[in-house]
């Protein structure tokens, strides 16, 4: 609101960023999240959405945080733009590209891990994250972002702490892909393993004549 502080302008910037997220989202789904998967594997596929969250995070704050440092408001003249413009922009894409790729990599490689499960292990595993888990997260950042709101009075002054949430969040994302990626790449090799071994143990069936 301080780029857009007009109401209109403000509307005007959240409903192009709403249309770039539904764009960018049906192109990913359409033709980059199934190839992604297929080529990359799990592990990569899923590190994708927080490496993206991460990345533009860093920038978004750097920019939004720092915007008074005379270097930086020296370095983003001479190319035309102000801390406050390329922070803003960098928070567009931040949340253009982590809803793009939750609606298509992340939801997609969330429903993959259940796959190596058995069918009960699927059952309590799905009703924890989707029953528990996605209520959780959102009640706790809504109770987060509220308290701090309380606490520092605005969203500028509590920024900083906010984006100290974000990495904490981030990293913990990062690390718990990597955990359940070598797991799920163990539960899928021995599930190949057992079926190749079954396979060997079949029996050939003799040709009809040759019984005869």
């Amino acid at each position: 609101k301080e780029l857009y502080p007009n109401p209109n302008d403000f509307i005007v910037y959240m409903g192009k960023v709403m249309s770039s997220i539904g764009w960018v989202a049906t192109f990913v789904g359409l033709f980059l999240s199934s190839n992604l998967i297929r080529r990359l594997g799990w592990t990569v596929s899923a590190l994708i959405t927080p490496v993206a969250l991460l990345v533009t995070g860093v920038f978004f704050f750097g920019f939004i945080l720092f915007k008074n440092n005379p270097a930086l408001m020296g370095w983003t003249a001479a190319i035309g733009f102000t801390p406050l413009a390329l922070g803003v922009l960098f928070g567009t894409i931040q949340n253009v590209m982590s809803r793009a790729c939750k609606y298509t990599l992340f939801d997609a490689t969330k429903e993959i891990a259940f796959i190596p499960l058995s069918s009960e292990s699927k059952l309590k595993g799905k009703a924890a994250i989707d029953g528990v888990g996605s209520r959780l997260g959102k009640s706790g950042g809504s109770i987060v972002h509220g308290g701090l709101l309380m606490l520092f009075g605005s969203v500028s002054l509590s920024a900083p702490y906010v984006g100290v949430i974000l990495l904490a969040v981030v990293f913990g994302w990062i690390g718990a892909a990597r955990s359940l990626g070598r797991q799920f790449n163990r539960l899928t090799s021995r599930h190949e393993k057992l079926e190749i071994s079954e396979e060997a143990k079949t029996p050939e069936k003799k040709p009809l004549l040759e019984s005869v």
